[in-house]
């Protein structure tokens, strides 16, 4: 085995879970907001949340499929540096979370996942765009 072996196995990890972490502190924080904002869920408010985050991400995915069918390919460290710099797409989504927490009624609910989906995903497909850019393609 060599020595950098361990490390590797490390970076494709990271690789992996860069977008899944970000986007599970991103739902999370903004469920919390709208929880605290609102106090604890109905079993209603929550399927609206999973409506919500889905619309959001069925949204981004038509615009993707519709403006550009192919992925970007990404290197390993491109992934982890971009995954590094994920702090700009969740703090979006905490941002938009705690003004759509003001939102009063059971719409805060729908519109929270929904805010917090779409600016996590955009803003981190930015922040994998520009990381793929600094590498030079």
């Amino acid at each position: 085995m060599r020595r950098d072996e361990p490390l590797e196995a490390l970076a494709t990890v990271l690789r992996g879970s860069a977008v899944p972490y970000g986007y599970t502190l991103t739902v999370l924080s903004s469920h919390s907001i709208i929880s605290h904002s609102h106090g604890p869920p109905t079993v209603f408010d929550i399927l609206l949340f999973v409506i919500g985050a889905i619309a959001g991400f069925t949204f981004l995915a038509l615009i993707s499929r519709r403006f550009s069918p192919r992925s970007l390919p990404t290197s390993r460290a491109e992934m982890i540096r971009a995954g590094t710099i994920h702090v700009f797409a969740i703090g979006a989504a905490f941002g938009a979370s705690v003004l759509v927490g003001l939102i009063p009624g059971v719409a805060a609910w729908l519109l929270g996942a929904f805010a917090a989906t779409s600016l996590y995903l955009a803003i981190a497909s930015l922040e994998i765009d520009v990381a793929h850019r600094i590498d030079g393609d």
